[in-house]
């Protein structure tokens, strides 16, 4: 006999958790409380091959400048003795930012440049913080010397963007908005790591003048790295075609369309007009994050529209879109009895293997270059649903996961027609 979890699951009474969508069967109106029990087995076996998003940039970093980044920590963490440190609690915290700084530099072979890159921005920091606290403990460095290098890498990542201009290829409008959507990502998060912190968590004077030094390096870097991929994307254009009209234009239009949506949602309006009782459900779950994504990309598109920032604002809002369609269609089949706590694996790996296909679906949608960025929301619902199966340190919930494939299957669903309608903006 397979080994058992039993799981105590509240429905409300008389809620029929019935239907082909759901794959639950009536619940007894007589009992207040129905135990669920699942097949540990079954629930481990429901991870699996998640389909690869390509990178979503028609032009990656290059070779030299993955390289320069993994220099600059070789270089940070250079002639670092730590043992002269006669504070043991200083140097322990020294000795644990340097190892971690160290683990980023195994290489990752199988791994795009457009993801490797970011994901040493904060290694660059903790080698930064090695550096500048054993400068600090020398008297080299002080939090004025800090504050100094500040406010100069703040005015550089600041111009940068007070300056940009995106340009592309005359013929193809999607790929220079992929591009400078990077960029302009990378750019605005060196522009806000570089402005004055407001939180400090160490008093000790080494570790505070290290910890200011961390920061301001984790913003550096990124700046830098927005800088050096912008000059190597112009550097592949023949005859460089300005599109912040266009960007400016397809902007404003989709955020006119989910700033209705920019403010917290009423979460206990999200089902109350519905004929069933879908609280503890993963009708519950499934409707609460898709109005949080809505939420989030509609207030974010605002945010960066109001700020005079198009290309920052497009995505966000071809999400809040998605994430609006997918709710719409979500509740829908709520209303029609699905999504209510199953009562075996069964439905789990049905909505897991649907979600999979839809991410697929979109995947294969054209412009193929926002595909892949809306498909990022498709993909970590599985993904995360897919680690709490596999991690040992936790127990995954049969609830949660058919919630959180639910969310990536209606999501991916949804994502197509915002693509295409996108795509068909950007290229006028």
């Amino acid at each position: 006999m397979s080994r058992q979890t039993r799981r105590s699951l509240l429905a409300a009474v008389g809620t029929a958790l019935t239907g082909a969508l759901a794959g639950c069967g009536d619940l007894n109106p007589l009992s207040e409380e129905t135990p669920v029990e699942y097949d540990d087995d079954a629930i481990a076996a429901l991870a699996g091959d998640i389909p690869e998003i390509p990178p979503a940039v028609p032009v990656q970093p290059t070779d030299e400048h993955v390289e320069t980044a993994r220099e600059r920590i070789r270089t940070l963490l250079a002639d670092t003795d730590l043992s002269r440190i006669p504070n043991a609690v200083v140097r322990d915290v020294l000795a644990r930012e340097r190892e971690v700084a160290r683990d980023a530099l195994s290489e990752d072979e199988g791994e795009h440049r457009i993801d490797v890159l970011p994901g040493l921005t904060h290694p660059r920091s903790e080698a930064m913080f090695v550096d500048a606290g054993l400068a600090a403990f020398d008297d080299e460095l002080t939090a004025a010397g800090v504050e100094s290098r500040r406010e100069r890498h703040h005015r550089d990542a600041a111009s940068f963007l007070d300056d940009y201009s995106p340009v592309g290829p005359a013929a193809d409008p999607v790929a220079a908005f992929a591009e400078h959507a990077r960029i302009t990502d990378w750019a605005r998060t060196g522009a806000r790591l570089t402005e004055p912190a407001t939180h400090h968590e160490y008093e000790n004077t080494v570790l505070h003048v290290a910890e200011l030094a961390q920061r301001l390096e984790w913003g550096r870097a990124y700046a830098a790295d927005a800088r050096r991929l912008h000059d190597h994307y112009v550097s592949t254009l023949e005859e460089p075609h300005d599109y912040a009209e266009r960007f400016a234009s397809v902007a404003a239009s989709l955020v006119g369309d989910v700033e209705a949506h920019a403010t917290p949602p009423d979460w206990d309006e999200l089902a109350s007009d519905l004929e069933r009782d879908v609280s503890e459900t993963p009708a519950e779950r499934l409707l609460e994050e898709l109005a949080r994504s809505r939420w989030i990309g509609a207030q974010s598109a605002v945010e960066h529209h109001e700020a005079g920032e198009p290309v920052g604002a497009i995505l966000p809002a071809m999400r809040a879109l998605a994430a609006d369609r997918a709710f719409a269609d979500a509740r829908d089949a709520v209303s029609n009895g699905a999504y209510g706590v199953p009562e075996s694996v069964t439905p789990i790996e049905d909505e897991r293997a649907a979600a999979v296909e839809g991410l697929r679906s979109v995947l294969d949608t054209a412009p193929a270059l926002l595909a892949r960025r809306l498909a990022q929301y498709a993909y970590s619902p599985i993904r995360n649903a897919d680690r709490s199966v596999t991690d040992g340190t936790i127990t995954a919930d049969g609830r949660d996961l058919y919630a959180q494939y639910a969310v990536a299957n209606r999501f991916a669903a949804a994502a197509p027609a915002v693509v295409q309608r996108v795509g068909s903006a950007l290229q006028g």
